[in-house]
């Protein structure tokens, strides 16, 4: 979880970039509901990229039902991940939300999509169920030997 906490912060970082290398060489007209979709993605990462951060430097206990939230998020999101990854390649067209990219918004979209935010929301999806179901973090009595 900590480390999809630190790639959350780093996608908070590089995220703002995209959007600005897509504005100079795109413009700002992509329509109302690719901005919109585009905000609240960033916001619910960024949120979520906390989340990750409290949840790795808590008990797992004591983070159980946020990690449920954790899980919840990064499930869809993954979808979310795999679809804007096959329309950033041009895969699948849905001009309404994104025109494929090319040249420096392509690359920065690579960077900020793919290497960064698609393994973050992959490993907050692995960490937060085993927090929930399988954690590690809890003291175990060990028997005494006689």
């Amino acid at each position: 979880m900590g480390i999809a906490a630190v790639l959350g912060t780093l996608f908070a970082v590089l995220h703002p970039i995209t959007v600005i290398v897509t504005c100079v060489e795109e413009g700002f007209n992509w329509g109302v509901v690719a901005w919109i979709l585009d905000i609240a993605g960033y916001l619910a990462a960024v949120f979520f990229a906390t989340f990750c951060r409290k949840s790795s430097s808590r008990k797992s206990s004591d983070f159980k039902v946020e990690n449920s939230y954790i899980f919840m998020w990064a499930a869809i999101t993954f979808c979310v991940r795999i679809f804007d990854i096959l329309m950033l390649f041009g895969i699948v067209k849905f001009d309404d939300i994104y025109v494929t990219p090319h040249g420096a918004v392509l690359i920065s979209n690579v960077i900020s999509e793919i290497v960064i935010a698609f393994p973050y929301c992959l490993l907050a999806a692995v960490a937060a169920p085993m927090l929930y179901y399988w954690p590690k973090d809890l003291d175990y009595q060990v028997p005494l030997q006689s």
